[in-house]
Protein backbone atom coordinates (compact mmCIF):
# COMPACT_ATOMS: atom_id res chain seq x y z
CA UNK A 1 0.00 0.00 0.00
CA UNK A 2 2.73 2.49 0.95
CA UNK A 3 4.71 1.64 -2.31
CA UNK A 4 1.69 2.33 -4.55
CA UNK A 5 1.05 5.85 -2.85
CA UNK A 6 4.45 6.43 -3.21
CA UNK A 7 4.59 5.26 -7.29
CA UNK A 8 1.24 7.17 -7.69
CA UNK A 9 2.99 10.44 -6.31
CA UNK A 10 6.18 9.91 -8.44
CA UNK A 11 4.26 9.60 -11.42
CA UNK A 12 2.18 12.41 -11.18
CA UNK A 13 5.36 14.07 -10.44
CA UNK A 14 6.81 12.88 -14.03
CA UNK A 15 3.19 14.29 -15.41
CA UNK A 16 4.08 17.86 -14.10
CA UNK A 17 7.71 17.60 -14.83
CA UNK A 18 6.87 16.45 -18.87
CA UNK A 19 4.32 19.00 -18.85
CA UNK A 20 6.38 21.55 -16.88
CA UNK A 21 9.43 20.82 -19.91
CA UNK A 22 6.62 21.34 -22.80
CA UNK A 23 6.21 24.81 -21.33
CA UNK A 24 9.73 25.07 -21.62
CA UNK A 25 10.51 24.20 -25.00
CA UNK A 26 7.07 26.37 -26.25
CA UNK A 27 8.77 29.32 -24.25
CA UNK A 28 11.96 29.05 -26.14
CA UNK A 29 10.65 28.62 -29.37
CA UNK A 30 8.48 31.80 -28.93
CA UNK A 31 11.79 33.83 -28.23
CA UNK A 32 14.15 32.41 -30.97
CA UNK A 33 11.14 33.73 -32.82
CA UNK A 34 11.23 36.91 -31.25
CA UNK A 35 15.35 36.75 -31.89
CA UNK A 36 14.55 36.23 -35.57
CA UNK A 37 12.35 39.04 -36.06
CA UNK A 38 14.76 41.41 -34.28
CA UNK A 39 17.51 40.30 -36.21
CA UNK A 40 15.84 40.24 -39.63
CA UNK A 41 17.56 43.63 -40.63
CA UNK A 42 21.02 42.32 -40.16
CA UNK A 43 21.02 40.14 -43.04
CA UNK A 44 18.99 42.84 -44.80
CA UNK A 45 21.86 45.36 -43.60
CA UNK A 46 24.44 43.32 -44.74
CA UNK A 47 23.31 41.96 -48.50
CA UNK A 48 24.43 45.04 -50.14
CA UNK A 49 27.99 45.28 -49.15
CA UNK A 50 28.56 41.36 -50.00
CA UNK A 51 26.77 42.05 -53.35
CA UNK A 52 28.45 45.26 -54.35
CA UNK A 53 31.85 44.83 -52.58
CA UNK A 54 33.50 45.99 -55.98
CA UNK A 55 31.93 49.42 -56.26
CA UNK A 56 32.74 49.79 -52.66
CA UNK A 57 36.29 49.04 -53.39
CA UNK A 58 36.30 52.14 -55.74
CA UNK A 59 34.08 54.24 -54.10
CA UNK A 60 36.43 53.68 -50.57
CA UNK A 61 39.71 55.34 -52.65
CA UNK A 62 37.33 58.33 -53.72
CA UNK A 63 35.72 59.41 -50.47
CA UNK A 64 39.27 59.02 -49.12
CA UNK A 65 39.94 61.59 -51.66
CA UNK A 66 37.57 63.84 -51.25
CA UNK A 67 37.57 63.71 -47.58
CA UNK A 68 41.56 64.55 -47.65
CA UNK A 69 40.84 67.45 -50.23
CA UNK A 70 38.44 68.74 -48.07
CA UNK A 71 40.50 68.55 -45.02
CA UNK A 72 43.45 71.17 -46.42
CA UNK A 73 41.00 73.70 -47.00
CA UNK A 74 41.12 76.62 -44.19
CA UNK A 75 36.97 77.21 -44.53
CA UNK A 76 34.90 77.54 -41.49
CA UNK A 77 33.03 74.53 -40.27
CA UNK A 78 29.89 76.35 -42.10
CA UNK A 79 31.41 75.91 -45.52
CA UNK A 80 32.14 72.32 -44.76
CA UNK A 81 28.88 70.88 -43.70
CA UNK A 82 27.77 73.12 -46.87
CA UNK A 83 30.25 70.95 -48.92
CA UNK A 84 28.84 67.75 -47.78
CA UNK A 85 25.56 68.61 -48.42
CA UNK A 86 26.03 69.16 -51.87
CA UNK A 87 27.34 65.58 -52.55
CA UNK A 88 24.99 64.04 -49.45
CA UNK A 89 21.94 64.20 -51.99
CA UNK A 90 23.48 62.92 -55.24
CA UNK A 91 24.95 60.02 -53.07
CA UNK A 92 21.78 59.00 -51.85
CA UNK A 93 20.18 58.88 -54.46
CA UNK A 94 22.98 56.48 -55.88
CA UNK A 95 22.86 54.39 -53.13
CA UNK A 96 18.98 54.23 -53.06
CA UNK A 97 19.57 53.50 -57.28
CA UNK A 98 21.63 50.34 -56.10
CA UNK A 99 19.94 49.38 -53.28
CA UNK A 100 16.54 48.62 -54.86
CA UNK A 101 18.42 46.57 -57.92
CA UNK A 102 19.89 44.69 -55.61
CA UNK A 103 16.66 44.00 -53.44
CA UNK A 104 16.05 40.71 -55.12
CA UNK A 105 14.39 38.13 -52.41
CA UNK A 106 16.71 35.45 -51.30
CA UNK A 107 15.38 31.41 -51.80
CA UNK A 108 16.07 28.46 -49.73
CA UNK A 109 17.53 29.94 -46.74
CA UNK A 110 18.34 27.76 -44.03
CA UNK A 111 16.24 27.69 -40.94
CA UNK A 112 17.44 26.86 -37.48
Amino acid sequence: MFRRKELERLALEKQALVAESGLHRLEIQIELQNLRAATAWVSEATRWPRTHGSLLMVLAPLAGFLMARASKRSDSWFNRIAAAAKWAGPLYTLWKSLSASGSKPETGEPTA
